[in-house]
């Protein structure tokens, strides 16, 4: 039978229909004939739809890419167009979207959104990179604390994840409480449970019901984990910020006796716990020796020292660790005194400020550096002494165990660089972290010493490619990134700029490893002297802040394209002693310079000389801060827009700062004083500052800021958001953008994310 509706409707849509046209309707009784006359009927007209794709780059051998159209998928598995399987039709709204890649792989999506014209498209663009661009991405970050309890697990604190590992005696590492990348105070279950540790010290002691207790500093907390992951504050009123040396806004002081919030803690640096529960703690702020009970009332225990020939003095407590008889041991704080406490007062068993590292009997022995300490059963004192454990006898009598010029079991010698915590297992073995080396090194009662495989990679700087490199140590103002995509990496303690390139190639790019000088000239043979801070300019070129000859200011100099060093002239200097510089350059050559509790930012335009352009305590005063300190404003990182506007963060006030070309100064994101970690528009939204915060900003002048319990972005009317980036969740704590990349600095590796 002949479905003569629809071959009508076909061959009106063809060329030459008419004698086929007139055979067909005499076929289905049209015509001139009799029959019964059909109804006319209009045709359809089909809507006509286009095929909308792209082009994927970057695709490694192997991997693939999910891209998504609402729910319209395709998968691709090779780098060259695309295009999803259903056609839309003129006037369709489309949103092309990564919804997934393959492991280790980071991909983007530019001019993913917009609406279908009369054409197909084909302008999708995805490009895609390596996660990690060089080095090695630990589980376990640094360790700030570690205890072991009584069934052999160990305990590590990890300020940089702000999370509590556990290592099983069978080798098994997982997150003991805490979420990873988030700061906060959050009690309940370890799963949730979150922490704000701060860096370098977050000490843990145990009791002997396997309670755990975290001095979490930066929230002025001590909190409490018990066996069964549940965690609770024990004492303390949670801070607005970090800092414990500034009072708080409403003028309320950090130090405070008194049951459970209404104590107020300083720095906790050491913990230990007494026969009968209570926790002994040094807090660092006040320099005295804290007491918390089971039930969290909080006790000042003001320490007197006392030394032979010499009177009572008050004095500053380092370490403190108590013996199964109960009795207190402490260090001084500059950890070159040992001394046993008896009512407050602290006498001399060991040590003196003449000498550094000899073995004796009391002021005979000394000491270079003690900074954790521990007893054996046998009621000896175990410590830490820069690069040796020591072993103190009851009598005062001291030794050297392993570490300085006694070799390990092999008779090797021990490259230990600077032990910052040590304890001892069950076994009588003892457990030894490196915070130089960032190593934990186990040593048995032979003095055998083998690595404990929780942290993989070396700290250290190393040339190679990919996973062969090693970042080293890097700070917020050593990291930035070129027009092309190099990242430069300062290496300060070796005194050389390194280069990581795209392809993942990490080399000296100028000065000579461990050579101190001022020489201008090629970059393989120029040398520098105590560079402390580096900006990447839009010509490609690196410049850097480097101490002056025989002096205490710093120089201007510069590494150009072609990689020649050359000084340009010296910098503005305020205070010495300071430990965090910042430089920045514009498009245009305006160049900007500040030191941490200096004066504020200078500026030099090009051709011109530096001078102040942003003034700190002028800064401060508009925000009617009662306090004027060396903490008034505190950044760690500068960038400029395309049209030459400055931004910097500010760690104390919690916000950023938008600098136009006259020098007027506006909170541009956050709200000051509050670490809600909201996002939102100015006022609205507010930043956390959980790590130390670095600022990049990309081609189309949208912030992205570190430090937040990840990377936020904020865009260019100051509106902070939390993407989802390619890498996921590392903890990143430098970001420099160049080349469609954002690049973030982790404790072993350099991370990338191409950006739309």
């Amino acid at each position: 039978m002949i479905n003569c509706f629809g071959e009508v409707q076909n061959l009106f849509r063809r060329a030459g229909c008419g004698a086929a046209l007139l055979a067909l309707l005499s076929a289905c009784g049209g015509g001139s004939g009799g029959g019964t006359a059909t109804p006319s009927t209009t045709p359809a007209v089909e809507t006509t739809r286009y095929l909308l794709g792209g082009t994927v780059s970057g695709l490694l051998p192997g991997a693939s890419v999910v891209l998504a159209n609402g729910t319209d998928k395709v998968t691709v598995t090779a780098n060259g167009p695309f295009s999803f399987a259903g056609k839309l039709a003129a006037g369709t709204a489309y949103q092309g979207k990564v919804d997934s890649a393959s492991a280790g792989l980071g991909c983007s999506i530019a001019q993913g959104a917009a609406t279908m014209g009369s054409a197909d498209v084909s302008t999708l663009a995805v490009r895609c990179l390596p996660i990690v661009l060089a080095g090695v991405q630990e589980q376990i970050q640094r360790v700030d604390g570690m205890v072991q309890d009584g069934a052999g697990n160990y305990y590590f604190a990890d300020s940089s994840t702000q999370v509590i590992h556990k290592l099983t005696p069978d080798g098994s590492l997982s997150i003991y409480a805490g979420v990873p990348g988030k700061a906060g105070a959050v009690d309940g279950p370890g799963i949730s449970a979150t922490f704000y540790m701060g860096g370098g010290r977050a000490p843990l002691a145990i009791d002997d019901k396997s309670n755990l207790y975290v001095g979490d500093s930066c929230n002025g907390l001590v909190r409490k984990i018990t066996p069964e992951r549940v965690v609770t504050t024990l004492a303390g009123k949670r801070r607005a910020n970090c800092s414990a040396i500034p009072p708080e806004p409403n003028g309320t002081p950090v130090y405070a006796d008194g049951p459970g919030a209404q104590a107020g803690f300083g720095w906790i640096s050491s913990m230990a716990v007494e026969r009968n529960g209570d926790l002994l703690l040094v807090d660092d702020g006040q320099f005295q020796l804290r007491r918390v009970t089971p039930d969290g009332v909080v006790s000042s225990v003001h320490v007197m020292f006392f030394e032979p020939n010499s009177q009572l003095r008050a004095g500053q407590v380092g370490q403190i660790a108590v013996d199964a008889s109960g009795l207190i041991y402490l260090s001084n704080y500059g950890g070159s005194k040992i001394y046993r406490l008896d009512n407050g007062q602290a006498s001399l068993m060991a040590g003196n400020a003449r000498t550094t590292g000899y073995d004796g009997k009391g002021v005979n022995a000394s000491f270079r550096g003690v900074r954790s300490m521990v007893f054996e059963r046998n009621g000896n004192l175990l410590l830490v002494d820069r690069d040796a454990i020591r072993r103190m006898a009851p009598d005062g009598e001291v030794t050297t165990v392993v570490g300085r010029l006694v070799p390990d079991a092999a008779g090797k010698p021990v490259d230990w660089k600077n032990l910052a915590l040590i304890l001892r297992e069950n076994s009588g073995a003892m457990l030894v972290f490196d915070f130089a080396l960032q190593r934990l090194s186990r040593v048995d009662a032979g003095n055998r010493i083998t690595t404990v495989p929780v942290i993989l990679s070396e700290a250290g700087p190393a040339d190679g490619v990919g996973a062969a490199a090693r970042v080293g140590a890097v700070r917020a103002s050593g990291m930035c990134s070129d027009p092309a995509g190099n990242v430069y990496l300062l290496d300060a303690a070796n005194k050389v700029l390194r280069r990581l390139a795209p392809n993942g190639k990490l080399e000296v790019h100028a000065g000579i490893a461990g050579r101190a000088g001022s020489d201008d000239g090629p970059r393989l043979s120029s040398t520098m002297l105590s560079p402390v801070a580096i900006a990447c300019g839009a010509d490609g070129a690196v410049y850097v802040a480097d101490r002056a000859p025989n002096s205490a200011s710093f120089n201007l100099r510069k590494i150009n394209a072609d990689g020649v060093m050359s000084t340009i002239e010296q910098l503005p200097t305020g205070m010495t002693g300071i430990q965090q510089y910042i430089l920045a350059i514009d498009k245009d050559g305006y160049i900007t310079w500040t030191e941490s509790f200096g004066e504020g930012i200078y500026r030099r335009p090009p051709g011109g000389v530096f001078s102040l352009f942003v003034s700190f305590e002028t800064l401060a005063r508009s925000f009617s801060d009662s306090d004027f300190g060396l903490q008034d404003i505190l950044p760690y990182s500068m960038v400029f827009d395309s049209k030459g506007e400055m931004y910097f963060d500010d760690y104390y006030h919690q916000v950023v700062f938008k600098v136009n070309r006259s020098g007027a100064v506006s909170v541009f994101a956050g709200t000051l004083y509050s670490t809600k970690n909201i996002d939102g528009a100015p006022g609205v939204g507010s930043l956390s500052f959980a790590g130390i915060p670095s600022l990049a900003i990309d081609k189309a002048d949208n912030l992205y800021l570190s430090g937040q319990d990840g990377v936020r972005k904020i865009d260019t009317a100051g509106v902070i958001s939390t993407p989802q980036l390619a890498w996921g969740n590392p903890i990143v704590d430098i970001v420099a953008f160049g080349n469609g990349t954002l690049y973030g600095y982790t404790a072993r590796a350099i991370v990338q994310t191409p950006l739309p």
